[in-house]
């Protein structure tokens, strides 16, 4: 658990006079959620969430159950005596 915590950083908050509205700018891809302003210095999105919100995870999770059932017929077949 120590080493978790050396690990990550510790939150960032920024906030937003406009809005009296306090935010993290990592998860906010570095701007106010309600008004769009950006703090200076702001850090911005890791990595790893930018490539997340760049794939569409329905079509990936429809993709992965038709291969389930896909590959759950084949053995149902297999059992059968269908297929050899």
């Amino acid at each position: 658990m120590i080493a978790l915590r050396r690990r990550t950083r510790s939150a960032v908050r920024a906030y937003c006079e406009l809005d009296k509205w306090a935010f993290d700018p990592r998860y906010t891809q570095g701007r106010c959620p309600i008004c769009g302003w950006r703090p200076e210095g702001a850090p911005a999105m890791p990595v790893w969430m930018l490539l997340a919100q760049r794939i569409d995870w329905e079509l990936f999770g429809l993709l992965l159950l038709a291969d389930l059932l896909l590959f759950l017929g084949l053995v149902v077949a297999r059992g059968t005596g269908l297929i050899r």
